[in-house]
């Protein structure tokens, strides 16, 4: 590391390649993790190869949070409680979305799990959006744990179903915020494409 007047440089040896991401730099050599949301494969249907967002980390109270993960979450329940049939359930505070996990976030997490219960969906009500499937479980809509839905599949699926023109333009869309705009470009660059199935 060299100091210069006013201005701190480092230089690195044998960095591999960096991805810019708006004005922030990523490093997925660090972890050899990549830490950007991806689309997945229904594990349940993967002949019909229908597609979903899925996050890398959890996102909630004590998790994680990488910021592009807790992106794409808040957009989805900003969007989810946006629709007609959610907007009379829409819970207090205002949703930024800023990555950023705060007391409004976990309230949004726990208010979308709460109405998925009482619409007699299997989740969890426990603040958390967990990433849909792990190494140990071949299901990336069942949670091998508690046995319980993934909250990030019924939020894809609720967009899906009822925000349909937003969910399958997300990376164009200029009703996506910028930013969340570039996530899903670059998500979508990554592959595999998205399948929609029937909406």
């Amino acid at each position: 590391m060299f100091l210069l007047p006013s201005k701190r440089v480092v230089f690195w040896l044998h960095i591999p390649h960096i991805i810019r991401l708006s004005n922030k730099v990523r490093t997925e050599f660090y972890t050899g993790v990549n830490d950007m949301a991806f689309i997945d494969v229904d594990s349940e249907n993967p002949a019909g190869a229908p597609t979903f967002y899925n996050i890398n980390f959890a996102v909630g109270y004590g998790c994680k949070n990488m910021e592009e993960d807790v992106k794409v979450v808040q957009f989805f329940l900003q969007r989810l409680f946006s629709t007609p049939q959610f907007a009379d359930k829409k819970p207090w505070g205002t949703m930024t979305v800023d990555g950023k996990v705060g007391p409004v976030t976990r309230s949004w997490i726990i208010k979308a799990q709460m109405v998925c219960r009482q619409d007699g969906v299997n989740v969890v009500i426990d603040g958390i959006v967990d990433k849909a499937g792990n190494p140990e479980n071949s299901s990336n809509r069942v949670s091998s744990l508690s046995h319980t839905d993934y909250m990030i599949r019924m939020l894809n699926n609720a967009l899906r179903k009822m925000d349909t023109p937003v969910y399958k333009t997300l990376p164009t869309n200029l009703q996506v915020p910028g930013d969340v705009r570039l996530i899903f470009q670059q998500i979508n660059a990554a592959g595999p494409p998205m399948n929609f199935g029937n909406a």
